[in-house]
């Protein structure tokens, strides 16, 4: 049964009421956000009912296995569903022939074209619903932060002839490097207008602390975030002058360093430092509860200067939330979004190179990417690369990884 809803699943994504809760209703039906097979068989399927052999669950389940264990290609896609053996096929509910008893796979080209047709919005919008069904395991204490970083990622191999390449926005859990929602950015628009959109894929934010770079400290971003109950955290450039100039005019020199990170590896020495000052009366932005200058110094194994950033910000967490210490690591924790999605899937699983650029195709297979780097993640491996090493070892290990063996 589907659900009748628009194309960006509404009924998803505005969905349960308390926030340990891991299932919605859908016209009357209960469907658990936690199982991936539900959240599958809830994304409206683009087919004609006349002539479906196999469901777009199992269809899109193929695709996810094949991801995890590492294929960068629909060339690669093609190969793992070809070879994919009856007892995976089994546990995914491929159909079964009456009377061999055999299962029966989809003819790759059906599974790669079935999925170019799928709505994107409508993907998004279920694979976010289902990691925000797990953050109330992940993060048991109802009044511990939450870090979720912001950013935006371009798909370079989406790039064709004229047509520019696309870009998404994610939402990332800093601390644990798992990507809770995802979002297409149009050609028409910009990250701006898309950060909103994105959160609202994530029925509860409470105690969330988002941070995100420059371009997203907006005045009605912050007014958003108050608005849902969670926190921000925004370095402040160029794009807020006022509050920029306001900031920069602060006795900085008389403010003590509250906290000071070292760190030496890859040739290079680190010096991070923050000071931090209640918001002054009067600050050019909305529901500011603390200022910060964070310094970052480089230097060389023979202390020769290489670089320094210095960086001013605002936050609406007060000083109770969050002292110097976590603040610095919550500064610092908005890159982890590059570090621990953006570049692996880039190195890892082949962004950047694949080519694949029919309908929403790219877009899903981006999703499909992040969820399979958080899948193997919650598995404790933390070099993805050599996770999809493991997954490729057995075919049942990538059902591993998505819970999906019984």
């Amino acid at each position: 049964m589907q659900c009748a809803t628009p194309p960006v699943l509404s009924a998803i994504t505005a969905i349960v009421s308390d926030a340990d809760q891991h299932e919605l209703s859908c016209d009357g039906e209960i469907v658990d956000m936690a199982d991936l097979r539900q959240v599958w068989a809830h994304i409206p399927d683009p087919r004609d009912r006349r002539g479906r052999r196999h469901s777009l669950g199992l269809l899109l389940a193929l695709v996810q296995a094949a991801i995890v264990s590492g294929a960068t290609s629909y060339a690669a896609i093609r190969h793992w569903v070809a070879r994919a053996p009856r007892e995976v096929l089994a546990q995914l509910g491929a159909r079964q022939d009456r009377r061999t008893g055999h299962y029966q796979a989809p003819h790759p080209d059906t599974v790669c074209r079935t999925i170019a047709q799928v709505n994107a919005a409508s993907v998004d919008a279920a694979y976010a619903a289902h990691r925000a069904s797990q953050l109330a395991d992940l993060y048991d204490d109802p009044d511990e932060l939450i870090p979720m970083t912001v950013d935006g990622k371009t798909q370079r191999g989406t790039a064709h002839g004229e047509a520019p390449a696309r870009h998404r926005l994610g939402a990332l859990l800093a601390e644990d490097g798992i990507m809770v929602a995802t979002l297409d950015v149009g050609t028409k628009s910009n990250e701006i207008t898309a950060f909103a959109p994105l959160l609202d894929q994530i029925p509860h934010v409470k105690n969330v602390v988002i941070s995100a770079d420059m371009l997203h400290c907006q005045r009605k971003h912050a007014h958003y975030l108050h608005r849902r109950g969670a926190f921000y955290l925004f370095p402040v450039g160029g794009n807020q002058p006022g509050l920029f100039d306001q900031l920069d005019a602060l006795a900085w020199k008389d403010t003590p360093i509250e906290w000071t990170t070292y760190d030496r590896g890859h040739g290079r020495t680190e010096i991070r430092t923050i000071q931090v000052r209640p918001a002054p009366p009067g600050t050019r932005f909305p529901h500011v509860k603390q200022v910060f200058l964070l310094e970052r110094h480089v230097y060389d194994l023979h202390w020769k200067p290489l670089s320094s950033v210095a960086v001013l910000g605002v936050t609406n967490l007060t000083a109770t939330h969050a002292g110097p210490r976590r603040l610095a690591e919550l500064v610092r924790g908005e890159w982890s979004i590059e570090n621990k999605d953006h570049y692996v899937r880039d190195v890892a699983l082949g962004e950047d190179r694949c080519r694949v650029r029919t309908a929403s195709a790219p877009s899903i297979l981006a999703t499909m990417r992040s969820y399979a780097i958080g899948a193997l993640r919650l598995l404790n491996h933390t070099n993805i690369a050599e996770g999809t090493r493991w997954a490729r070892d057995d075919f049942m290990h990538p059902l591993i990884a998505l819970g999906l063996t019984m």
